[in-house]
């Protein structure tokens, strides 16, 4: 188990982000869309956690589906 070598910028705790890891981080697994993420860049710097962007992507609204 590797030791959080990050701090999330919105919640303050330690995770270690796995973007330049070997493997995909687990991140590139959620969806936000454009505007969410838009909005992120603007008010954080660096990479969220996994359980804030869970939150994050479990709070967008639905797309209608298209019929």
């Amino acid at each position: 188990m590797s030791a959080a070598s990050d701090r999330c910028p919105r919640c303050g705790g330690g995770f270690h982000c796995g973007a330049n890891d070997a493997e995909p981080c687990a991140c590139t697994a959620l969806k936000l869309d454009a505007t969410t993420l838009a909005d992120l860049r603007q008010r954080y710097q660096g990479c969220l956690c996994l359980n804030c962007l869970r939150e994050l992507s479990s709070s967008m609204p639905k797309a209608p589906a298209r019929q």
